[in-house]
């Protein structure tokens, strides 16, 4: 009997211990950066948004194997008819819960974000980026998850999550040191097949960029169903050549912007002509995107009806966003020019708005571009300011539930008061006409009653998503907070990061009920 229970103990220690190996610490930690990015989807097929947060920096601290610095993670939060709740939220890393690979020091899993439905069964699935993968031998390779939604969620056992890079069979190219395979992810149905494809844009590829295009199928995303495509400068009819520090695909955006029914692709080479910028679009046809059926479009400041003058690191295309504005059902395109420097101040940065057309994007056809800058001149709350950065993130949604598409531009190193780089973020509402400051709005976390206290270098606004958490009819807007510093029973926790929610309402986005979202952590009352 004592030999019995020697050996049964023995068994239970070694099994709480292999609990603990496998155990997922999501704790709020300093430098974890929750928030570096944000998407939404319906995961859970329940017709509630749901929200997924990158925590790209964190530490994944398994009991008792060493800690495994910036590995990163993600989380989900899921929507209900009270908005976002903690209760199914899930916290998915590299090597637990079925997921494929290992969690590894500096992959940054997380880093990007992406939502669609891959295998037309009526949930949303997500593909995560883990830029600094290393592939085999290969550093810094790169790399994309993606896990699949169902009843209960996101899964990696009901569906079989999958692991892409480069060296995977279909995949055009190959693996090599920094691509950064998976650095920005958008997804769209680019061949109006049914099934959403996933854009993938490996942001050092041969010194200048590229993006992969992978299909969906009813099995899911597939080299196969659909050949991948990979797109270059300067190939398979593209404009413009590759040159080093491009930073082809920085960005990524998809709308049908000529109404064919086809989603189009908008790519941002925010580093082309000595960081100048442009931008390139794609649009789709029945065997995916092409630049020969439809000749792809190219836009830069200064040209073509576009306003403004390019000049060095204006990153013009360093953001994009697509929504439909004036409701015409052709998509548009918002610009952040981040860098762009006005009255002589530098980097205080703008946004420029292109109208789609049956003829695609069109300076001429529906309405001149639009350029927004902060300041009494162009009716955007406050001034602009050197340093501001307004433009450097950017997403779309109905805020008000009207019809009109909306857009919210992140300035995330905006000074308040004596607090620099705080981060703030106007919202301009849709209207017949296009996008129009008459209910501008201007948002950080010491006004309108949002939580939090604004802090140095805290970049609300750093990242940005819309989706309809409660269901209401009118988009919710979640703003990345990822160097939110937190307070807790042992002191500061520095760069632990949050995620603001703010709900929309037939009035616009409103503070009435919003949240604000961190790791495992009860925040203190707002004095």
């Amino acid at each position: 009997m004592g030999e019995t229970c020697i050996l049964v103990c023995s068994l239970l220690a070694v099994l709480i211990l292999a609990t603990r190996a496998q155990a997922q610490d999501t704790r709020a930690e300093s430098g974890d950066r929750f928030g570096n990015a944000v998407a939404r989807g319906d995961f859970n097929g329940d017709g509630f948004q749901d929200l997924a947060v990158g925590v790209s920096s964190e530490d994944i601290r398994n009991v008792p194997a060493p800690s495994i610095a910036n590995a990163g993670a993600v989380e989900v939060i899921y929507g209900s008819i009270y908005g976002l709740r903690a209760t199914n939220r899930q916290f998915w890393q590299q090597g637990s819960a079925g997921l494929n690979d290992a969690a590894e020091a500096d992959d940054a899993f997380g880093q990007s974000l992406a939502t669609g439905d891959f295998n037309q069964d009526g949930y949303d699935d997500l593909a995560i980026g883990v830029p600094y993968e290393d592939v085999r031998d290969i550093v810094d390779a790169g790399a994309v998850h993606v896990l699949y939604g169902s009843l209960t969620g996101l899964s990696a056992t009901s569906v079989p999550d999958q692991f892409w890079h480069q060296d995977r069979p279909g995949i055009p190219e190959r693996a090599e040191y920094l691509d950064s395979f998976g650095y920005t992810l958008t997804s769209a149905d680019f061949n109006a097949d049914g099934y959403d494809d996933l854009a993938i844009s490996s942001l050092e590829e041969n010194g200048a960029g590229a993006v992969h295009i992978i299909h969906g199928s009813a099995t899911g995303l597939s080299a196969d169903a659909v050949p991948a495509q990979l797109w270059l400068q300067g190939a398979s009819g593209l404009g413009d050549v590759p040159e080093d520090y491009d930073w082809f695909g920085v960005s990524l955006a998809a709308a049908d912007f000529n109404g064919d029914g086809y989603a189009d692709l908008a790519i941002g080479a925010a580093g082309e002509n000595t960081s100048r910028g442009i931008v390139q679009v794609l649009h789709g046809s029945s065997v995916g995107l092409s630049a020969t059926i439809i000749s792809d479009q190219v836009w830069a400041q200064g040209s073509g009806g576009v306003p403004g003058q390019a000049a060095t690191s204006d990153f013009f295309g360093r953001s994009l966003a697509a929504g439909d504005f004036n409701n015409d059902r052709y998509g548009d395109l918002a610009v952040g020019v981040p860098g762009e420097d006005v009255d002589g101040m530098q980097a205080t940065g703008e946004v420029i708005v292109l109208y789609g057309s049956a003829f695609g994007l069109s300076t001429t056809v529906v309405r001149p571009a639009q350029l927004w800058r902060q300041g009494d001149a162009f009716g955007v709350l406050d001034a602009a300011e050197p340093g501001d950065y307004f433009g450097w993130a950017l997403t779309t949604g109905d805020f008000n539930g009207d019809g009109f598409g909306d857009l919210a531009i992140a300035a995330d190193r905006e000074d308040l008061g004596a607090v620099s780089d705080a981060g703030a973020v106007n919202v301009l509402y849709g209207t017949a006409t296009g996008l129009s400051s008459a209910s501008d709005q201007f948002w950080h976390q010491d006004s309108n009653g949002l939580e939090g206290t604004i802090g140095i270098a805290d970049v609300f606004g750093r990242s940005l998503t819309a989706g309809d958490f409660d269901r209401n009819g009118a988009d919710d807007l979640a703003v990345g907070v990822p160097h939110e510093d937190l307070t807790s029973a042992s002191g500061i926790l520095v760069d632990t990061g949050a995620v603001n929610v703010i709900y929309g309402s037939v009035y616009g986005l409103t503070a009435i009920g919003d949240q604000m979202w961190t790791q495992t952590f009860i925040l203190p009352p707002k004095p």
